[in-house]
């Protein structure tokens, strides 16, 4: 087999990217290793609607829920709340969503191979011409890869894997009492170290369950954190499991013929593990540099470079600063965090959280830590919980 344009995964950042090369011009095909297209499925499923918008994503079958607040508890069960006047957030099939994605690249001339796993890649010297696995060969002049967290491929071509690898795991829960159209997200290093746990709606008596843990058995931490909230265990689906990624992109992305984009690209939020919408717009550009490489006959790691400086000239601040506030996340003790949200309430804080809410960026989030510290008593509990000194690394990451 021989294509233009060779995309290993046909995740969203997969699709996406393939969409883009086919649109300008390139022939493009894409190979994935399960038999159907999102199956399994491997995320929560809550995705930003003006996120969707940038990536030119339409409104479909694959919408379940619509999102317009969320409600934060600390460790001891102190509660912050705060709603926005019209949703800011879909929950969604994820299948479906991404068999929409195929849909749409199947439809400007992509081809998509199921049950074909990539193994290896095809070298001639230093360069990668393609892939290759159990029944196919594929060359390539512009190899992309999509493969996910695993970055099985990318570790082989000798790229980074990425960084701050997280147990993740779902559930669909059943006969339950939740507050439609909010999100819940709990805080408690007993149930979630290094991260925390959700519960998503999907109508008021079913929700979407999960957490992501540094530490343990994501599964037995599910079930406690499941009696926590409903004083018991619910009738629940089969758990899907994820790799949740929490450390930022990893350092290089492109090499002579190659280009990495999504979780294998370490390209998620760090502040909350999701990654379809920074991914596809990444994704977006390293179709647009692949069909580029390949209409002036240069797939070399100079000139597919360009892909990295256009994406990190796009999001490289907003990576960076979600970085930094993941770093202080994590430095953040129960005692910490329990401090931190009594501060904000008796602080009479609500209107600035329901502001952020209302008109804050769920995908860039650059702008929503600089809002929350440009308030004084805000800097003034930041600064007595994180510290003079990391305040001061974050303040001046943010031009503050």
């Amino acid at each position: 087999m021989r294509a233009e344009v060779a995309v290993v995964g046909a995740g969203p950042t997969g699709l996406l990217a393939a969409y883009e090369a086919a649109r300008c011009g390139a022939s493009t095909i894409v190979y994935e290793e399960h038999p159907e297209i999102g199956e399994p499925p491997h995320c929560a499923g809550l995705i930003s609607i003006q996120g969707l918008r940038r990536l030119g994503i339409e409104t479909g079958d694959y919408i379940l829920n619509e999102i317009r607040g969320c409600r934060l508890i600390s460790p001891s069960g102190i509660t912050l709340e705060a709603w926005s006047s019209k949703s800011k957030a879909y929950v969604i099939d994820r299948p479906r969503f991404d068999q929409l994605l195929a849909e749409k690249a199947l439809s400007i001339g992509v081809s998509i191979e199921t049950s074909s796993r990539a193994e290896r890649w095809i070298r001639d010297g230093g360069c990668i011409k393609g892939f290759s696995g159990v029944g196919f060969r594929v060359e390539a002049d512009v190899s992309i890869d999509a493969e996910g967290a695993g970055a099985v491929l990318s570790t082989r071509a000798g790229l980074e894997r990425p960084r701050g690898l997280l147990g993740g795991i779902n559930v669909e829960v059943e006969g339950v009492e939740v507050e439609d159209g909010l999100v819940e997200l709990w805080f408690n290093s007993r149930l979630a170290p290094g991260f925390f746990a959700w519960v998503i709606p999907l109508d008021e008596d079913r929700a979407r369950c999960g957490l992501a843990t540094s530490e343990g058995e994501a599964y037995e931490r599910l079930k406690a954190f499941l009696h926590k909230r409903f004083g018991g265990e619910p009738k629940h689906s089969k758990p899907w499991r994820g790799i949740v990624i929490t450390g930022g992109p990893i350092p290089r992305t492109y090499l002579d013929g190659l280009i990495v984009v999504g979780d294998a690209a370490g390209q998620t939020k760090p502040t909350t593990g999701g990654g379809v919408i920074l991914g596809g717009l990444c994704a977006r550009e390293a179709g647009k540099v692949a069909a580029e490489a390949v209409s002036r006959g240069e797939s070399s790691s100079r000139f597919l470079r360009r892909y990295e400086l256009s994406w990190k000239s796009m999001l490289g601040g907003e990576f960076s600063s979600m970085s930094l506030a993941r770093r202080m996340m994590n430095r953040l003790r129960d005692e910490d965090l329990d401090k931190l949200f009594t501060a904000v309430k008796e602080a009479g804080l609500q209107p600035l959280l329901t502001r952020l809410v209302e008109e804050g960026d769920m995908d860039m989030q650059r702008n929503v830590i600089r809002e929350a510290l440009r308030n004084r008593r805000m800097l003034g509990i930041a600064m007595r919980i994180l510290g003079r000194i990391a305040l001061s690394e974050l303040r001046g990451l943010l031009n503050l």
